[in-house]
């Protein structure tokens, strides 16, 4: 940790106490740091002192958090919400996301559309709860400050003059509008949606006196092992325990798990590499804290896939640097894989696509994923015509961790990315193919094929666009490899539609509720710009249910 870190870590608690001795009134009260655990009393399980003690606890910052902790303290309840990341990384996906908000306009269309969605893994009373908690997220915004408006109707409502594909084919799928944040300045149209919303929410939850601990993880969850009651949470500041009491209850909101290798191996594909698109800080501490409690899981094979990453950046910085999706437009490019072949439509859209992807086939006969690493194949006339990865993106406005950050300045004519390896060059596809290990007489065969295909203007094998069937003869020739990007995970503790985290049995844990994408609804198909929407709702509704519990003492 950096030296300026640290010291923006003395000055958020240095803030953070200065707040709780002046509202000391709400509830919040600060005890002795660094508590150890009681030994051979008669509830063990439980802090000799307690460091922080608010009425509710949420962990995690995102829309679900802010709004579980809005809704908790405009219920009466103070809270306190603990946060993995520094304060200007906070916010998870939420604070990079497009912003967009798909609000269903009729209760009953929704419910058939969400059931359809499930495929049988939600059960009806939550598909019903979950098409009125969504319809009303513009209006609940609305009550706490933040307008929003409606662009444009969803995906699923295609025009009557287009063939009906996807998701338009579920019933009740033509009933939905996406809704964003209205921005108020010219400054604010400049900085993406989903930035501007939970800039927004933080502003809302800062103004009601909710506290704030910034780079303190929340570890694991304190539980009466006879009630199953959740009295707490144990979390780490620099290196040291620190706890927390929750007089009512304890809100999970700290996303899924998509920077856990060993989980995504579990759960999604063994031996892939797969690099996030949003925060670097959801590791999936969340399904860890609530499994220990006896928690079920559910979704956990849910994963929504999005446009590849340059991998050599992309493991550098730990965070997604993709391709530009204007890439190649009208400029010679393949995706080829170590046997110099052709595996797919190279404009095929990724974006929460549900089909058996080619990058992830296995083959049994190999015991491998052969189409595992793959390569982005172009010539000289698509390096200089615009560079391979941008800078933003979006609806008119900025998204992923990558482009909000600033991670990545990647050079307007790829020579800086040649120079650090990351492209490499050569004169003859045979050179091209040893610095790459690809077997060069399968990409020279693949090459000649693709540029007769430019020539009929048909791709035979793949039927690409053919507009997008530009030759590659123009050396030199480059190649960078490529992987598999993800948005985000769905799966996480099962909940009802009370927000309250549930057990194996289907009972719920008591004292403990879980929002946002850890444990999402969507646990198969998912329309894009839902789990926002779902975030705002769930977090509310468990921020009101745990500020309702009775107190502990």
């Amino acid at each position: 940790m950096s030296s300026a870190e640290n010291e923006e870590k003395k000055l958020t608690r240095r803030e953070f106490f200065k707040g709780s001795a002046a509202g000391g009134a709400a509830g919040l009260i600060v005890g002795a740091g660094g508590a150890a655990l009681i030994s051979g009393s008669s509830k063990p399980w439980l802090p000799k002192t307690w460091d922080y003690e608010a009425d509710v606890v949420v962990v995690g910052t995102g829309y679900a958090g802010q709004n579980a902790a809005i809704a908790s303290q405009d219920a009466g309840a103070s809270v306190l919400v603990l946060e993995k990341a520094p304060e200007r990384f906070a916010g998870g996906n939420s604070s990079v996301s497009g912003g967009g908000m798909t609000v269903p306009l009729n209760v009953s269309e929704a419910i058939k559309y969400y059931r359809a969605l499930c495929f049988g893994t939600v059960p009806d009373d939550l598909c019903g709860v979950m098409a009125e908690v969504m319809a009303k997220v513009p209006e609940q915004l609305k009550k706490i400050g933040i307008e929003t408006s409606p662009r444009q109707f969803a995906a699923g409502a295609a025009p009557a003059a287009r063939p009906r594909t996807g998701l338009s084919l579920l019933p009740g799928s033509g009933n939905f509008k996406i809704y964003y944040i209205v921005p108020s300045g010219d400054a604010d149209r400049r900085t993406g949606a989903g930035t501007l919303l939970y800039l927004a929410l933080k502003k809302c939850s800062v103004d009601r006196g909710v506290k704030f601990l910034y780079e303190t993880p929340a570890k694991s969850l304190i539980q009466d092992p006879e009630t199953k009651a959740i009295l707490g949470v144990v979390a780490d500041a620099q290196g040291k325990n620190v706890y927390v009491k929750a007089k009512r209850g304890v809100v999970l909101a700290c996303g899924g798990y998509q920077t856990n290798r060993e989980m995504l191996g579990y759960f999604n594909y063994p031996g892939l590499r797969i690099y996030q698109w949003g925060t670097p800080y959801n590791s999936g501490d969340g399904i860890k804290m609530a499994t220990e409690t006896g928690a079920a899981l559910w979704h956990m094979f849910s994963i929504e896939w999005i446009t590849p990453s340059i991998k050599a950046p992309s493991e550098q910085y730990g965070v997604s640097v993709q391709v530009s999706t204007g890439y190649g437009a009208a400029s010679g490019f393949i995706f080829a894989n170590k046997y110099g072949k052709r595996f797919m439509n190279e404009l095929k859209n990724l974006g929460h696509n549900k089909e058996s992807l080619e990058l992830t086939y296995f083959s049994q006969d190999r015991v491998e994923y052969p189409n595992n690493p793959f390569y982005l194949i172009f010539d000289e006339n698509l390096k200089t015509k615009q560079p391979l990865s941008s800078t933003g993106m979006g609806m008119g406005g900025r998204m992923t961790w990558n482009v909000v950050h600033g991670v990545c300045k990647w050079s307007a004519d790829n020579n800086a990315e040649i120079e650090k390896g990351w492209i490499l060059k050569a004169d003859t596809l045979k050179e091209l193919a040893a610095k790459i290990s690809m077997d060069a007489a399968g990409l020279e065969s693949t090459i000649a094929k693709y540029n007769e295909y430019c020539r009929n203007r048909k791709d035979a094998e793949f039927d690409r666009r053919k507009e997008s069937l530009q030759p590659i003869k123009t050396p030199p020739y480059y190649a960078t490899e490529l992987a598999l990007t993800c948005i985000n995970t769905q799966g996480g503790p099962k909940h009802n539609g009370k927000a309250q985290t549930l057990d194996k049995e289907d009972k719920p844990i008591p004292r403990l509720y879980s929002a946002g994408e850890l444990g999402s609804f969507f646990g198969f198909l998912y329309p894009g710009g839902s789990n926002i929407p779902e975030a705002i709702a769930f977090g509310r509704i468990a921020g009101e249910n745990a500020a309702a519990e009775k107190a502990w003492s």
